[in-house]
């Protein structure tokens, strides 16, 4: 009963008429000073698993190195600790790395493992300026976490134009992976942070035959921050998809991981409501350092060597959702991925070879005749 409750909260939110809350958004700031006062003085059940620190603390991570996104806050943080604790030199790919700076190094003992690189995600020309920076400092990359998201944002267009939480969760990481591909090491672990909200996009027949830029770079009519969130979540597990196959027979390896739901983190501090509703279900949901626990798995344990193309959640295996499995989508949203690139002149990866495609071993999401013509065209 509970679950479906808690299950429902996102579309509550998003039915909620917002002309409701700009009435009292003059108590924001009131509100905001004793949702922070609760926040500190709410304590965690701590029921809901382990740590990130014991995922990896018989796991020896010297002579890696791993690149994370918004590694400066939240599960970026907690992540970056972890990782180097373990003698893991990480990459933080901050949008403020002097800040980042003074953070990681109150927070993480090991802090001549850390190296910070400036990235504006909200701007593809300062993506592109971050990759070349990584790929003229480092050699190999062995680990890659997309952490780094938007949450909660009103309609807002970026500098190239596009809706700002679908270039900042989704388009802005996909172009950085695929800038630095050629230094991923040949056993390489990718890991896109994931959420079940990717669950509650609902596409009908048509828009997944043809996806459009309207689809998923909102328009303003369109928008609510939810759905703009769903959307990019979405996108990401398709992405995995594509990689996977992109990857074939290469050695690397690519997961989505959802940390868990409602975790208090700087995520939701754009807009009130969200601040007061993570607050409220803070003492039902995972700590920060259990939020990092299913991307950590799927970026360093052993058990999963050899594996791909998996839905982490828990630190166990989940299917997603029907609209997420489907692989003819995935290429389509792949090679709309490349159109909204190409078309501000920053697209950088080959298209995937047919013959890879072809050899892929039977899965739930084996390619039929047609989507192999479809690819081959």
């Amino acid at each position: 009963m509970f679950r479906c409750y808690f299950r429902r909260i996102p579309q509550l939110i998003n039915s909620v008429d917002k002309h409701f809350f700009n009435t009292v958004a003059k108590k924001a700031n009131i509100l905001e000073n004793y949702l922070s006062v609760l926040g500190k003085s709410v304590d965690y059940v701590g029921i809901h698993g382990p740590t990130a620190e014991e995922i990896t603390k018989d796991i020896n991570l010297s002579n890696k190195t791993c690149l994370i996104t918004g590694a400066n806050s939240g599960i970026g943080l907690e992540m970056t600790r972890c990782l180097s604790s373990r003698d893991c030199t990480v990459l933080m790919a901050c949008r403020n790395p002097y800040a980042a700076n003074i953070v990681a190094r109150n927070v993480c003992g090991n802090s001549h493992l850390l190296k910070l690189y400036e990235i504006n995600l909200a701007s593809l020309r300062s993506v592109k300026k971050c990759s070349n920076e990584i790929l003229n400092d480092q050699s190999k990359i062995d680990i890659v976490i997309l952490n780094a998201a938007v949450f909660g944002l009103p309609w807002t267009l970026t500098e190239d134009h596009l809706e700002t939480t679908f270039q900042v969760n989704y388009l802005s990481q996909y172009l950085l992976l695929m800038n630095i591909e050629k230094i991923l090491a040949p056993d390489a672990r990718v890991v896109i942070m994931s959420s079940e909200s990717h669950r509650h996009v609902s596409w009908d027949f048509t828009h997944q035959l043809s996806p459009t830029e309207e689809m998923v770079s909102l328009p303003k009519h369109e928008y609510t921050s939810i759905r703009a969130y769903n959307i990019s979540k979405l996108c990401g597990v398709h992405f995995m998809h594509y990689l996977a196959y992109r990857w074939l027979k290469s050695g690397k390896s690519v997961f989505c991981a959802h940390p868990g739901s409602f975790i208090k983190t700087r995520l939701c501090r754009n807009w009130w409501p969200y601040e007061a509703l993570y607050t409220i279900m803070k003492p039902f949901s995972k700590s920060i350092a259990q939020a990092a626990s299913t991307p950590i798995y799927c970026a360093t344990s052993p058990e999963l060597k050899g594996l791909s193309d998996a839905y982490y959640k828990d630190c166990k295996r989940n299917e997603e959702s029907e609209l997420a499995q489907n692989l003819h989508l995935s290429f389509r949203i792949y090679d709309l991925t490349r159109e909204l690139l190409h078309d501000r002149n920053v697209a950088k990866d080959e298209p995937i070879r047919l013959e890879e495609v072809v050899a892929f071993p039977e899965t739930k999401h084996a390619l039929d005749e047609g989507m192999v013509a479809n690819l081959s065209g």
